[in-house]
Formats: C-alpha cells, structure tokens, sequence
C-alpha cells in the first residue's frame, strides 16, 4: 500500500500509466542548468569517442507534475539522455533510486526516447555507487548528477565512492531550505556527520544560523577539494517564488575545463556568488 508520503509525492501518469513524481516549480531550474551542461559539453564526449557514462543516484520515475499545476517536465535522467543524443549520445546511462517502482519507471521512460545500454538499481545510493564504480569504463568519462530529496538522503561516502573513478565529474544538488531548517537538529542527531564528516573542527555550532549554514557548506566543499576536485566559485542558488533561497547546485570536476564551460551556462553574477 502507498505511504502518505508517496501519496504526496507520486500520483498516476494517465498517458503510460506508470508512476510520476509531483516536485516543486523550481525542478525545471535544476533540469535547465542539468541540459545546458550536457549540451556544452558534447565536445568532450566527442573526444572520448562517445565513451562517456550518465549516472543518477536519484533518478525518481523519470517524469513528475509540478505541484498545483497541469505542468508535465521530464525527470533529470531523460533530460540528460535527450540533450546528450542531439550531438553525442552517452554511450551508458546508469540510473539508481531507493524505490524499485521508481526505477522500473525511469528505466522504460529512457528506454522509449531511445537511450541506449540503460543499467537500473534498486537501492541506497551508497549500495549503488558501491556496484557500478567498480564497472565503469577504465578510460570513459563520466558525469554524476545527484539530485536527492534532502541532505540526508546524500552522505558524503556516495561521493568518496564516486571519486574512485579517474574521470568523475559531479552536479550537486544541496538543499540550502533543509539545512537552514535542520543544521541544528542534524548536528545533535548525529546526520550532519554523515553529511559533512569532521565538521566539529570546522564549524562554530554557537555561531547564529545564517553563518553556521555558511560555514557547513563551506567545509562539505572543502571536503570535495580533499578528493582532488576543483570546486567550481560558480554555485548556481536558485530560489522560490517568494524570493527564499532553496538550493545550491554545484559542480566539480578534475579539469579546468569543466568550470570553464559551467562558467559560460550560468546565471550567478559575480557579486551574489555563495551569498544566501
């Protein structure tokens, strides 16, 4: 039987019957930065002779309703997959969600726009990360988006699993709504440090809520720069309706180039970089 909070999060699809997401009106901001990317980025696929993987630890049903409205949008794994396949199509796509339902239904939705070699996983995005890294092409390039639902659901370890691999860039969806809420209630639940590992040495837990957010994110990037990556100054924060700030999205990546090419799709002006 559906949870209440399936019920709140999922609903029938009437055109193919399979399940869809209900998500707020700032998914398609995420999805727009996610297509712009892959799009700028063709090249590089190109240079590794298509040898490129997508993967999405979080990859939902593949498609979703925004909330109170009519507004159908695609999920981010056939987003990615529809952009990619305009110049150069990744030669993989691995999708992975702790629901089997939703994985099921994300794997038929790419199947139908024509991706090719889609490898689906039920499970914790750690368990998933653990499978396929040890799988990925030696020589491929490969791009992680990670899109989860709360910060919770996105421990660090995913990450340091990820890095294993050679040619790992990464798109960070971090919830500034869920740690402005819930920094303190994570620190003394003992969920910041799976977060953010080692943030006590780092973070002033007196300090007021804005600046202990701050200081949070600070070290959980620094934390990304431990692993070799360069953390790109350009941390896209889009907000809601009424002005709140919801998200960072971030990218890092082994190479130069990839924050040159983030550089050139977004939309943050100097002056507000990594303001709240």
């Amino acid at each position: 039987m559906p949870t209440q909070k399936d019920q709140e999060r999922y609903e029938n699809d009437p055109i193919d019957g399979l399940r869809r997401a209900i998500v707020g009106d700032w998914a398609p901001e995420k999805h727009l930065r996610l297509r712009r990317y892959v799009d700028i980025t063709w090249g590089v696929r190109r240079k590794f002779g298509g040898n490129a993987t997508y993967i999405d630890l979080y990859c939902g049903p593949g498609r979703a309703r925004i909330r109170n409205t009519q507004t159908i949008v695609e999920g981010s794994a056939v987003v990615a997959a529809t952009e990619a396949a305009r110049h150069v199509p990744f030669r993989e796509i691995i999708i992975g969600d702790l629901d089997p339902v939703n994985v099921q239904a994300c794997q038929k939705r790419l199947e139908r726009v024509g991706a090719h070699q889609v490898k689906a996983y039920a499970g914790t995005a750690d368990e998933v990360a653990a499978t396929i890294v040890p799988k990925l092409h030696p020589t491929g390039l490969n791009l992680a988006f990670l899109d989860p639902f709360n910060l919770e659901a996105l421990p660090f370890s995913v990450i340091q699993t990820l890095a294993l691999a050679p040619r790992m860039d990464l798109l960070i969806h971090v919830s500034i709504m869920d740690l402005q809420r819930n920094v303190r209630s994570m620190m003394k639940s003992g969920k910041l440090d799976r977060f953010a590992p080692g943030w006590q040495s780092h973070v002033n837990s007196a300090a007021t809520n804005p600046t202990l957010v701050m200081s949070v994110f600070a070290h959980w990037r620094s934390l990304l720069k431990g692993l070799g990556y360069l953390v790109s100054d350009n941390i896209e924060r889009v907000r809601g309706v009424r002005n709140q700030p919801l998200y960072w999205l971030v990218l890092a990546s082994r190479h130069e180039l990839a924050d040159d090419l983030w550089s050139e799709i977004s939309h943050v002006e100097p002056q507000m970089r990594m303001l709240l």
